[in-house]
């Protein structure tokens, strides 16, 4: 399962970045996944459970994946399409095979929230 060296890559960027922005406990990741990134959003899921351990994250910590369809457009009559089996990339109009894929290789974290440690408890 490559989802738990994605994930702790994802972890390390998260650390770092919290870090740089004095965010002690994150409690809300957000990723994009497009469908050919081959990343399984129940995969990451699992790893983020996993990983949610880690002291970077309160207990209850959420991860939201938002999946990103396969979207192709012909270079020959410009129309955009969906790739419906992430195989056969061929214009449904004009029947021509020089598509450029513009959606469903995505695999980044779109944003994060946490606390920082400077919260007051009055």
């Amino acid at each position: 399962m490559h989802e738990m060296g994605l994930m702790a890559s994802m972890v390390e960027l998260l650390s770092e970045s919290a870090r740089h922005n004095q965010i002690e406990k994150i409690n809300r990741v957000k990723l994009v996944v497009g469908k050919m990134s081959m990343a399984l959003p129940d995969a990451l899921q699992l790893a983020f459970d996993v990983y949610k351990a880690d002291d970077l994250f309160r207990s209850d910590a959420v991860l939201e994946i938002e999946e990103r369809e396969t979207r192709g457009k012909c270079r020959s009559c410009g129309r955009c399409f969906p790739v419906l089996d992430n195989v056969l990339f061929v214009c449904p109009d004009c029947r021509g095979l020089d598509v450029e894929v513009i959606s469903g290789r995505e695999l980044y974290i779109d944003h994060y929230e946490g606390e920082d440690g400077n919260v007051d408890d009055d």
